[in-house]
C-alpha cells in the first residue's frame, strides 16, 4: 500500500513537471536510431500469455542497474542526518524530460548500495534497456521537485542496463 502511495505521488510530481516544462517551452529533441532501437516492441496478446509465466526481466540482470553512491570525502560532514536521496535514471544524453526511473532513500548512510529495476519505472514494469545516465541528489527540505542551494548531487552514466559495480559519486554542491 505504501509502495503504491508512493509510485502514485513519483507520477503525480513527473506530470506536473512535465506539463510545467512543456507550458514553458517546447524543448522536444527526436531521438537517434539507437535510442529507437533499444525500445521494445509492444508484445502482442499471445507473446505476453506465453511470458507471463517465465521469469521477470529482472532475473536475468538484464533491466536492472547495481551500485553504490558514494559521498567526496570533502562534503561527507555536509550531509544532513534527515537527507533524502533521490535516484533518477534517463536516458544517456537527455537532461530533462520525464525519468525512466527513481528511487527515494530516507535518511541514506554512505557508501549506499543500491539495485534499481523496472520495479522502480515511472511506468510499471517498463524496462531498462541501452544507455542510461544515473543522478544522484542528497536533498535537504525532502521535496523532490526542488533543488535548494545546499543540495548536494553526482551524476555517472552512460552506463549500460545490466551493469554491476557502478560507483557514483556525489561531489558537487547546488548553487540555487
Amino acid at each position: 500500500m505504501r509502495q503504491s502511495f508512493s509510485r502514485c505521488l513519483w507520477i503525480l510530481i513527473v506530470v506536473v513537471l512535465v506539463v510545467g516544462q512543456g507550458c514553458v517551452s517546447r524543448n522536444v529533441e527526436d531521438i537517434g536510431s539507437d535510442e529507437a532501437a533499444a525500445i521494445p516492441a509492444p508484445q502482442s496478446a499471445q507473446d505476453t500469455a506465453a511470458t507471463s509465466t517465465a521469469a521477470p526481466p529482472s532475473s536475468t540482470g538484464q533491466t536492472r542497474i547495481s551500485g553504490t553512491v558514494e559521498v567526496a570525502p570533502e562534503l561527507a560532514a555536509q550531509v544532513p542526518a534527515n537527507a533524502t536521496l533521490y535516484l533518477v535514471v534517463r536516458i544517456a544524453g537527455r537532461e530533462g524530460g520525464a525519468p525512466l526511473a527513481v528511487q527515494r532513500h530516507s535518511s541514506p548512510s554512505f557508501p549506499l548500495q543500491f539495485v534499481i529495476s523496472e520495479i522502480d519505472s515511472m511506468v510499471p514494469n517498463t524496462p531498462l534497456v541501452g544507455e542510461l545516465s544515473i543522478s544522484a541528489r542528497i536533498d535537504q527540505d525532502g521535496n523532490a521537485a526542488t533543488a535548494t542551494a545546499g543540495d548536494l548531487s553526482g551524476m555517472v552514466g552512460p552506463v549500460q542496463a545490466g551493469n554491476t559495480g557502478v560507483v557514483l559519486l556525489i561531489s558537487e554542491v547546488e548553487t540555487g
